[in-house]
């Protein structure tokens, strides 16, 4: 096989790719700006009346969820429904002394209104799926549950381009647990020689999809670097435009 260059860097051209994983947060849409902006717009709410900086609060919020996310384990119990933002948002209070389940519980329905009209797909997403769409098999796989994730695709009107979406919470799996990447393939009915993952997160999309024997792209919008001794990615892109030009010249589904 040649070698091409993509972003400063050698990579072998790739073949017989039929479908092609996405993640979805900040891969597809950007789920970080609403979330922060959101979190903001409630905290601004409440932290006047209880002598706290909307900012700081803002912040104890999000990094609760990070936590929440991160920490996640295969065969965590599913949380029970409608718990998980309250959860969230209770840890975030308890910073500053307030322990209240029916406040957090309205904060959390604030939150999750407005991160609802918030949230939008990157630029390019649009384009980019009514470009593959039909060429290749497509499906999401994501850490997120039901409650967290449904409404924001519904909202967004992804389904239409996927044949599955997997919630590996629902499954209790966890990225970058190989099982999650494999129950994915298994229900699009390719093998990992087959597939590629596009994902944002180099740990659970990119050494993830490796360790089910996929191929990983990796969409590199933060300040990070490979860690030293990892596999690379197959390529490396800034933005989800950019992937239909290196699936033609890196990748082929003929």
């Amino acid at each position: 096989m040649d070698e091409l260059s993509l972003q400063g860097r050698k990579v072998k051209r790739l073949t017989d790719i039929r479908a092609i994983f996405f993640d979805l947060d900040d891969t597809l849409l950007d789920d970080t700006v609403s979330s922060e902006r959101s979190a903001e717009a409630v905290a601004r709410e409440l932290a006047g009346d209880r002598g706290i900086e909307p900012s700081d609060l803002a912040r104890a919020y999000l990094d609760c969820a990070i936590d929440f996310w991160e920490t996640l384990e295969p065969g965590s119990p599913k949380p029970a429904s409608g718990a998980i933002r309250p959860s969230i948002w209770r840890k975030a209070l308890a910073n500053y002394g307030i322990d209240d389940a029916d406040l957090a519980l309205r904060l959390a329905r604030r939150y999750d209104l407005d991160r609802l009209e918030r949230v939008e797909l990157f630029p390019g997403t649009l384009p980019v799926l009514r470009q593959l769409h039909g060429r290749y098999k497509l499906a999401i796989i994501t850490n997120g549950f039901a409650e967290t994730h449904d409404a924001k695709i519904a909202r967004l009107e992804l389904a239409r381009f996927f044949d599955s979406v997997i919630l590996a919470g629902e499954l209790a799996l966890v990225k970058p647990d190989p099982a999650v990447f494999r129950h994915a393939m298994d229900a699009a009915g390719v093998g990992p020689e087959e597939s590629v993952m596009v994902g944002d997160r180099f740990e659970r999309d990119v050494v993830g999809a490796h360790a089910a024997g996929m191929r990983a792209i990796w969409v590199k919008c933060r300040d990070e670097t490979i860690p030293d001794g990892a596999r690379p990615p197959e390529a490396v892109i800034s933005s989800i435009a950019q992937l239909p030009e290196v699936l033609a010249r890196h990748f082929s589904n003929s």
